[in-house]
């Protein structure tokens, strides 16, 4: 692996880095991607602790960060990200917070690595360069970080020294070319016309390839979180006594991927139908911003469909699109940042 960074470096005529780190600071859940396949996913579930509460914890598997002097705590499912559909939140300290903290838990103690970051943000934000200055702003320079748990405190140091933004589909494209075993993009894919449908958290976001070249990219307010307060508003109507609004929506998307058999302090309710229903009517608003579009879809050699969006609809888009060019992209929560990784690589 030395062998790869050391030819990396001398082939990018920027700044020399050590390694190259995909990251998706999604509202929902943060994923991480990096040398060696190593890679992680959690719920965006990040808090300052800013009170003296804490008596005692019967957990031993907590985790927690110093960062400037502040304290936050990641792990307690109560919390929630920085913020659903806030174009503000990309230049934010908290999403800065969010990043760092991912970032930090994928490196060692006692290594200083220089970082290559490559990242990215709804299709609708992607083109506003203050928000893209700001974010890149915020990430770079040196870091220097407290990992604390149960039985162990590590100082860990590193620098990021270039921030890359891309519209969030383009992970997905480069996932979707990359030839692992020549470590290449396949060129006969690139060549023809594809279209990304990247349906996540807080956002619906596409991205046409042509020729090799990201031709267009377009977004919308629809994702997974829509589904998830419209089920809530549903389950209210048909079992007032479940009190749903006890569970937050990350609580509420948690339980619904274990069972749709959810607990609430107030018993257990079985939500199978609204949640059916509810999938249904979320997968025909895609399909319908997709096809509103007016695009050429009888040029698109593949229709990639993407995000976590993707694997919770995937029954009903399948039968709406009713097209063999239909395809979900495999591990389609992570394809993204994986493909933010690649593209660091090129």
């Amino acid at each position: 692996m030395k062998e790869k960074k050391v030819q990396a470096e001398q082939k990018y005529p920027g700044k020399a880095f050590t390694r190259v780190m995909g990251i998706d600071v999604a509202n929902s859940t943060i994923k991480v991607w990096t040398d060696n396949n190593e890679n992680t996913a959690y719920r965006n579930t990040i808090k300052e602790i800013k009170d003296a509460g804490l008596v005692y914890s019967f957990k031993t598997d907590y985790q927690m960060y110093v960062y400037n002097q502040e304290v936050y705590e990641v792990g307690d499912i109560s919390a929630m990200g920085s913020g659903g559909r806030n174009r503000n939140r990309y230049d934010s300290n908290a999403f800065k917070i969010e990043a760092i903290i991912g970032i930090t838990s994928m490196l060692k103690p006692g290594t200083r690595e220089r970082i290559r970051l490559v990242t990215g943000v709804p299709s609708t934000i992607s083109k506003n360069a203050n928000i893209i200055d700001g974010l890149k702003a915020s990430l770079l320079g040196e870091h220097k970080i407290k990992s604390v748990k149960w039985d162990q405190v590590d100082d860990i140091e590193f620098e990021i020294v270039e921030v890359i933004v891309v519209p969030q589909p383009l992970g997905t494209l480069y996932n979707f070319v990359y030839q692992p075993e020549t470590k290449d993009l396949n060129q006969k894919i690139l060549a023809r016309r594809s279209l990304v449908v990247d349906i996540g958290w807080g956002t619906l976001d596409l991205a046409v390839l042509e020729s090799g070249r990201v031709r267009g990219t377009f977004g919308f307010d629809i994702g997974v979180s829509d589904y998830i307060s419209d089920l809530q508003e549903e389950i209210n109507n048909k079992f007032p006594e479940a009190s749903i609004n006890a569970l937050n929506p990350h609580q509420l998307d948690i339980a619904l991927l274990e069972s749709y058999v959810v607990e609430t302090p107030f018993g257990s309710f079985d939500v199978e139908k609204l949640a059916e229903k509810e999938k249904e009517l979320q997968a025909k608003r895609v399909y319908d911003a997709v096809m509103g579009l007016g695009l050429e879809f009888n040029k698109f050699f593949y229709i990639i469909l993407t995000g976590g969006g993707a694997l919770q609809y995937e029954k009903y888009l399948k039968q709406l699109f009713n097209d063999p060019r239909v395809v979900i992209q495999k591990d389609a929560v992570m394809a993204n940042v994986k493909g933010f990784y690649l593209l660091g690589q090129f």
